[in-house]
């Protein structure tokens, strides 16, 4: 019996050592960890890359939204058959269908007394105004009841259909009379489109029914009705105007960097925006009385607005040109450092005072407008090793030397992108 059991127990018992040694516990151990480290440099790198990619698509849609906004108003700009020159407000810059404040000086606002419309220094305003949202109005010119004049007031009176029966939609003309909203009035000559006058509606006496409206309007003798009037042919209300083919309301809009700064940053915490002001045609008083009209954002993160003016100039535009070699020098030329060309606001060294821009008879015609924008994104990149290049020599007329605020090394952690647009003006 004992040898069976002897037996027995020298069967069951293992033939070697059970489980992992030391070593091979901490080798699992260490290429595990290893792997995990991998896994999470692997999750991590992806998740900084798509938060960069978020940060630079937001930067895009902020640039493609502003260049969106400004390009289409642009090209509306003096519908209705506002002049770009004229005696009496001068040469472009300082245009009546479009002007351009440029590169402004620190702590100026977008209008005095109105909150929150402190612009970016060393960006530049661009102010347009023309019949933008509301139809332009095909009145009679025959009909002597049409237009009567009892200044300093008159009144217009519009119908639909209009006299060759086509419709037109009043209803932007009996808003401005049910809202109460001193409106300016444009109305064009029937003898020549340059001829034209602003005015004041006056909503309190004025009158509409399903087919008319009758606007009563003030020439001059109030703030806005000569505020109106100094955008007309000549600066006031023509002598010659006693017919008229068409009618609009006038508006006006600006567009401009506003410098915001953020709370939650470090820095400089810039955070302007691109906005859009809209106010009484030729005063600063914002739309309707209301200062949230003189502040709407269009895009975030937008640091920069450049506008630059491409002009048929006596330096080397069409007016350059002769029996002799026309065709040679028939293009709006620009040279590399903007200077003596037919581009105002492209170089350091271009002056909107030079005689050059100021010329009146004729006045350089404007044929482009330029806009260029510059963004960066919401917040720095994730990355600590991440340094952006530095900001362009220049945009426009503006110089981004090393001791640019924007090219401080705390500021090198954005990402940034410029994107220009040349317009070939449809109105002006």
């Amino acid at each position: 019996m004992i040898a069976r059991r002897n037996a027995v127990s020298a069967h069951l018992a293992p033939s070697g050592q059970a489980g992992f040694s030391l070593i091979e516990l901490l080798v699992s151990i260490l290429a595990s960890s290893i792997l995990l480290l991998a896994v999470f440099a692997t999750l991590n790198f992806n998740s900084r890359m798509a938060r960069v990619q978020g940060h630079v698509a937001d930067l895009q849609q902020s640039l493609r939204i502003a260049q969106y906004d400004v390009t289409r108003m642009v090209r509306m700009a003096g519908r209705g058959g506002l002049l770009v020159n004229d005696p009496a407000t001068g040469p472009l810059p300082n245009g009546i269908a479009l002007a351009v404040r440029d590169n402004v000086e620190a702590g100026e606002t977008l209008a005095d007394g109105v909150a929150e419309t402190g612009i970016l220094a060393g960006t530049d305003v661009l102010t347009l105004r023309g019949v933008f949202s509301s139809p332009l109005y095909q009145v009679n010119p025959a009909d002597t009841t049409v237009l009567t004049l009892t200044p300093p007031t008159g009144t217009i009176t519009i119908t639909s259909p209009n006299f060759m029966r086509l419709i037109q939609d009043l209803q932007p003309l009996k808003d401005a009379v049910s809202n109460n909203i001193p409106d300016a009035l444009l109305l064009v000559s029937n003898l020549d489109d340059t001829i034209y006058a602003v005015v004041q509606v006056l909503p309190g006496a004025s009158r509409f029914d399903a087919n008319s409206v009758t606007i009563t309007f003030q020439i001059s003798g109030t703030e806005l009705a000569d505020a109106y009037g100094r955008l007309s042919t000549g600066g006031a209300f023509p002598a010659a105007m006693d017919s008229v083919r068409y009618v609009g309301l006038l508006e006006e809009y600006r567009f401009y960097v506003r410098e915001e700064r953020a709370a939650n940053d470090v820095g400089d915490n810039l955070a302007s925006k691109l906005s859009r002001g809209r106010f009484f045609p030729g005063t600063d008083i914002p739309y309707a009385n209301n200062d949230g009209e003189a502040r709407v954002d269009v895009a975030d993160n937008i640091v920069d607005l450049q506008v630059a003016l491409g002009l048929d100039s006596a330096n080397r535009g069409f007016r350059r040109q002769d029996d002799d070699n026309i065709g040679e020098d028939d293009q709006i030329v620009e040279t590399a450092d903007g200077a003596d060309d037919d581009w105002l606001f492209n170089g350091e060294r271009d002056n909107a005072a030079d005689p050059v821009w100021q010329a009146v008879n004729p006045a350089p015609a404007l044929q482009y407008v330029r806009v260029t924008t510059l963004a960066r994104t919401d917040r720095r990149d994730p990355s600590p090793q991440f340094v952006a290049p530095a900001l362009p020599d220049r945009v426009e007329n503006k110089g981004y030397d090393a001791a640019h605020p924007l090219n401080a090394a705390e500021e090198r952690g954005y990402r940034w992108r410029t994107l220009q647009t040349v317009i070939d003006l449809r109105n002006l």
